[in-house]
């Protein structure tokens, strides 16, 4: 994951924090509620791209680490 899409995603997870606990603490009335909630699930929609991108990533890396390994004992 490249250090840009870390700091979107740990600013996102803290913002989500943030909005739960607001959520959670009964202080908020309807309107306000219904706009942090909106607002945490275009949060949680961004965490889990930036989560599928990392894990798109990561198993383009492993199977071309696993071709590269595999090659090397088809040559030996």
């Amino acid at each position: 994951m490249a250090n840009s899409e870390k700091i979107k995603l740990e600013e996102a997870i803290k913002k989500l924090e943030k909005i739960v606990a607001e959520l959670n603490s009964g202080q908020m009335d309807v309107e306000s509620g219904l706009t942090k909630f909106k607002e945490g699930v275009g949060l949680i929609k961004l965490c889990r791209n930036e989560l599928k991108g990392a894990e798109n990533e990561f198993k383009k890396l492993k199977s071309e680490l696993e071709k590269e390994t595999g090659m090397e004992e088809t040559q030996a």
